[in-house]
């Protein structure tokens, strides 16, 4: 179990492209990881908004 949630922590506080890079996973893998977390894609969106 301790396992599992330093993955979701991991993936709670990186974007799931790099998650899956760094760990050799899919991203759809890290992805999952990041919603369990409860971040979806909110710091992706906000960067891609700002000028």
């Amino acid at each position: 179990m301790a396992r599992n949630t330093a993955l979701v922590e991991l993936a709670s506080e990186l974007p799931a492209v790099v998650v899956s890079r760094l760990l050799g996973v899919h991203q759809n893998t890290a992805d999952t990881w990041k919603r369990i977390g409860g971040q979806d894609n909110a710091y992706a969106a906000e960067v891609a908004s700002c000028p």
